[in-house]
């Protein structure tokens, strides 16, 4: 069998990056915080009795271009540390040393790799002179990290990678490569074996592959479904449909003679169709008994305002049955509660 290629990383970069990404975000938030405290007591300044300095204008001038450029410099630091962690992050090189129920595996279609590997947009009514806090503050975790967390109680998040990319396509998972001409086995074996299951809803042929797979190996607890585009939900949804029949009959010996395949639900309208602002994770979709489909839909238009405190405790909130549900079928064996460390997993180089 073929050998898949894996990235070459360098670790010594990817340590020097995130060292240089630091120093870019401490001095450009500095920069804003300091410029914006001195515009606004700047009338105060100059108007003191005896004051003999620049004209307001000229310092306001000074102010505001410190101001602009603390503020590219963070959004610099943002994109260094992205780097930074996509040449440290962790690759598998051997599957077959991962323990069972261990980990979480994210398959999806490779092409949203690019947008899951971006950095949430500052909020359209946040900018450095109103928010100075909230814009040195500004989180620079990817979509694919945010997802990581968010399921990281029950294991690290492991995913495939795309075969022959120089540098794993985010940082969020930990990757590994499998070769163009035997991969199917290898990701039935990680679907047997992983505690839960996520995927990405796309409609190329092996994400569909994947998820027929699922309902064949796997019980209905053990998968969530990821809306990050509704076009592309749309045609995955009609494509599972036609690819469940073509092994229905097999489905069928597994859940009974009346078992049918499940209708993925459509996806409600936001409150506000005209809103600019939307969730990266619109929807997710997790399965009760027989496969039932259940929705939780993420609507960023019912959200007023945009403080992250009230953005996250909206997410919490339609995450919570989500995790009730898949907490209670996916306890994982005693000998397997703790976390999978390093030594299960070999880093590429």
């Amino acid at each position: 069998m073929e050998k898949a290629p894996f990235p070459v990383q360098r670790k010594s970069l990817g340590w020097l990056l995130r060292v240089t990404g630091w120093i870019l975000r401490v001095v450009g938030g500095a920069a804003v915080l300091v410029s914006v405290q001195r515009v606004r007591t700047l009338s105060s300044t100059t108007n003191m009795p005896g004051y003999q300095g620049l004209p307001w204008f000229v310092l306001l001038l000074i102010y505001c271009g410190v101001m602009v450029a603390g503020g590219a410099t963070l959004a610099i630091s943002l994109g260094v540390g992205r780097r930074a962690r996509v040449h440290i992050a962790h690759v598998v090189t051997d599957v077959s040393r991962i323990p069972p129920g261990s980990y979480v595996l994210y398959l999806r279609p490779f092409t949203q790799d690019l947008e899951s590997s971006g950095i949430a947009p500052a909020a359209e009514d946040s900018n450095a002179f109103t928010s100075p806090a909230r814009t040195v503050a500004r989180s620079g975790r990817t979509y694919e990290e945010r997802l990581g967390r968010m399921f990281k109680k029950f294991g690290p998040m492991i995913a495939i990678g795309r075969p022959g990319e120089p540098l794993p396509g985010g940082s969020g998972a930990r990757r590994t490569y499998l070769p163009l001409n035997d991969w199917k086995d290898t990701v039935g074996e990680l679907i047997d074996n992983a505690r839960l299951v996520i995927l990405g809803a796309g409609p190329g042929p092996g994400t569909v592959w994947e998820y027929v797979e699922i309902l064949r190996r796997r019980d209905p607890s053990r998968l969530v479904v990821l809306v990050t585009n509704e076009d592309e939900y749309l045609r995955f949804k009609s494509s599972t449909i036609a690819e469940a029949e073509g092994v229905l009959f097999e489905l069928k010996q597994k859940y009974g003679d009346f078992w049918q395949p499940p209708i993925l639900p459509d996806l409600p309208s936001p409150v506000n169709p005209k809103t600019t602002q939307v969730f990266y994770f619109k929807a997710m979709i997790y399965f009760s008994e027989s496969w039932e489909p259940h929705l939780a839909y993420f609507d960023r238009s019912a959200v007023r305002g945009s403080h992250p405190k009230k953005l996250n405790k909206y997410v919490a909130e339609g995450m919570r049955p989500v995790m009730e549900h898949i907490s209670r079928g996916t306890q994982p064996p005693a000998r397997l509660n703790l976390p999978l460390d390093r030594g299960h997993l070999e880093t590429g180089t």
